[in-house]
């Protein structure tokens, strides 16, 4: 299986919106075929694996990161492609999530293959987190990205920003937003800033959520300019909680995988109040402006977790990334 996740990670970020998927035959306990799902659309893992056997084969062991699929998509159910006359068994990582693609188990075993799993499944989860946070929990991966002066501050006094970060860091911010298909900042944010929220050509760009507001002259502002989604929600202010819960039920009906919050402090302080977050990115620069704004509203204690683990840490010029994730 730990090979089959070395396949899987082959995938990178092309397989999206798909899961990365490795496959591992074994003979004779030797491995004699190996595949992984290169892009969205292209040929399954375990198609690939198949397909590249050569010679006769009997009692087969078949590895695979992610239950075979059962269902018809834009390829035929991996589960056909799984002889009983070659397999004998298929060693699954992790069970699929989606329930239109689930119950290859049930098929194999009816075709009369021994299935044995979950196996590794931490790991196999573990590298498809957006994609299982989807499925299992009915809403988007969501991550609040931060830029911090060195005295913990995301802007100045009078709300304006740019630029906290050097070029470099800004451009992982572009390439972080192209792996993502949904982008949210707050409305004081757009009317001090009136950012670009594209991905400025790394990629494709994520769409821009926003809270339904007035603003000052909106047809000339960035954002209006690249297509937003507009959510006509409730006060912000007097209900985040409901404004969060309608945003991520849409994002999840209109099938947004991941959500990308940006800021700025209110916004992200009703996600980390609403424990409403997966990943927290966090830029600092070399920089000391003595007063303020504070990306965190509220007050905490120090005896409060975040429960984040501490999983990569980067270095742009002279600014310093952490990425977090919940444990």
């Amino acid at each position: 299986m730990q090979l089959a996740l070395e396949e899987a990670l082959k995938g990178k970020t092309n397989t999206y919106p798909n899961p990365r998927v490795g496959a591992i035959v074994v003979s004779n306990e030797k491995v004699v075929s190996t595949g992984y799902h290169h892009h969205y659309r292209g040929p399954h893992a375990e198609a690939i694996a198949v397909s590249k056997l050569k010679g006769a084969y009997t009692d087969a062991t078949l590895y695979v990161t992610l239950e075979p699929c059962a269902h018809q998509g834009q390829n035929e159910p991996c589960t056909g492609l799984i002889d009983p006359k070659v397999f004998s068994k298929v060693v699954i990582g992790a069970k699929d999530p989606n329930k239109l693609a689930a119950g290859g188990s049930e098929q194999l075993l009816k075709k009369g293959i021994d299935v044995i799993g979950p196996v590794s499944e931490d790991e196999c989860k573990d590298i498809n987190r957006r994609f299982f946070t989807f499925h299992e929990k009915k809403r988007p991966y969501i991550i609040l990205k931060v830029a911090l002066t060195m005295d913990g501050f995301i802007a100045e006094e009078d709300g304006r920003s740019k630029w906290i970060t050097n070029d470099k860091s800004r451009e992982s911010v572009h390439i972080l937003r192209s792996n993502c298909d949904a982008i949210i900042v707050g409305n004081n944010t757009i009317e001090k800033d009136d950012p670009n929220l594209t991905s400025h050509g790394k990629g494709k760009d994520p769409k821009i959520i926003l809270f339904d507001k007035k603003f000052q002259d909106r047809s000339q502002m960035k954002v209006s300019q690249q297509d937003p989604i507009i959510l006509k929600t409730s006060d912000m202010h007097k209900d985040s909680k409901e404004n969060l819960d309608r945003m991520i039920e849409y994002l999840y009906k209109n099938s947004f995988q991941t959500l990308l919050v940006e800021g700025g402090g209110v916004t992200l302080t009703h996600f980390l109040n609403a424990n409403l977050y997966d990943e927290l990115h966090v830029y600092y620069a070399p920089k000391i402006i003595g007063k303020g704004l504070q990306f965190y509203h509220g007050k905490r204690s120090l005896e409060q977790e975040l429960d984040l683990n501490l999983a990569r840490v980067e270095k742009f010029g002279n600014d310093i990334k952490l990425t977090y994730i919940k444990k």
